[in-house]
């Protein structure tokens, strides 16, 4: 005779399940609402961490191309040996262009810009400023590596007195970033495993709640796969729900930052632009909550119908 559920019905599978699925939402509704919005909070902190990491680094790249080797030299060096040191920097084919500050220049520079807010400087009978070269490094991804690479080879090269790019912040900034970067991977990891516990525990209710429909389908001959389907997609509907919701959260933020702050952070960091995440951070989010939805509900399911089975 055949079962209700044989491939027969087969085209009435999907909207069984969209119907079943919604069905149970709206009898469940609270519990759902709990889950998208415990879901909502925690991708919102995690999209806020993205938000400054994705910015941060951006402020970086930014700076990255207005670093400088500036290279100092003694003020008791020889001709012949700033002759080697100009043929080192002449050498290397990343460097963009060499500029040549006398110390007379530098000091004449330096006095016109704080003279007037200090009187010590006007004072002084000796020019302390040495004379140095600019450097300036071709753009590109190892920008700041060929930098530090080349200011390690020449720093103890005769004639020099120190070189300088900004090395101590860079360094901090750069490990602060590390620390940010593994922060969220491990908040991140955190949040996943919760999330999936709790969408885990509303579909758990929500099964108990259909018990009684559920063994009824399973005697009118449904498979486990038409009974977890609409599990299934609730629980990926909850990820997800929460997932878009905070985006659009972190949206009207970064719209905060912009309406309230643009002009300020344009003038402090040279024309920086406060962005949102990017598009892979954006699809990772969703699919997250997909993955989060699915997992959780599977195992509920999974658990109620291998109990089932037992009995």
């Amino acid at each position: 005779a055949g079962s209700y559920f044989s491939p027969k019905n087969m085209n009435l599978f999907s909207f069984n399940i969209v119907k079943s699925t919604f069905s149970n939402i709206k009898s469940n509704k609270q519990l759902f609402l709990l889950s998208v919005a415990t879901n909502f909070i925690a991708f919102t902190v995690l999209g806020l961490f993205f938000l400054l990491f994705v910015n941060l680094n951006m402020l970086f790249s930014s700076w990255d191309k207005h670093i400088q080797l500036i290279v100092y030299l003694d003020d008791k060096i020889s001709n012949s040996n700033k002759k080697k040191i100009e043929l080192l920097f002449n050498s290397n084919n990343k460097i963009e262009s060499i500029v040549f500050i006398s110390r007379d220049q530098a000091w004449k520079s330096f006095r016109g810009k704080f003279s007037s807010k200090s009187k010590f400087i006007t004072s002084l009978n000796f020019n302390p400023l040495p004379d140095s070269y600019t450097l300036r490094f071709a753009s590109g991804p190892d920008r700041l590596k060929n930098i530090r690479g080349f200011s390690e080879k020449i720093k103890n090269e005769k004639g020099i007195e120190s070189v300088e790019y900004g090395e101590k912040w860079i360094s901090r900034f750069e490990q602060f970033m590390i620390f940010l970067r593994g922060f969220i991977l491990t908040f991140g990891v955190v949040l996943f495993s919760g999330m999936i516990l709790i969408i885990s525990n509303t579909i758990k209710l929500s099964i108990y709640s259909r018990k009684d429909e559920i063994d009824l389908m399973s005697l009118l001959g449904a498979t486990h796969r038409f009974v977890k389907a609409p599990l299934l997609l609730e629980g990926v509907l909850q990820g997800v729900t929460g997932a878009l919701l905070s985006l659009a959260s972190v949206k009207l933020v970064h719209l905060y930052i912009i309406f309230q702050f643009q002009g300020s952070l344009k003038s402090i960091f040279r024309g920086f632009d406060f962005n949102y995440l990017t598009n892979p951070i954006i699809y990772s989010i969703i699919t997250t909550g997909v993955i989060i939805g699915f997992l959780g509900s599977s195992f509920s399911a999974n658990q109620f119908l291998n109990r089932r089975n037992l009995e």
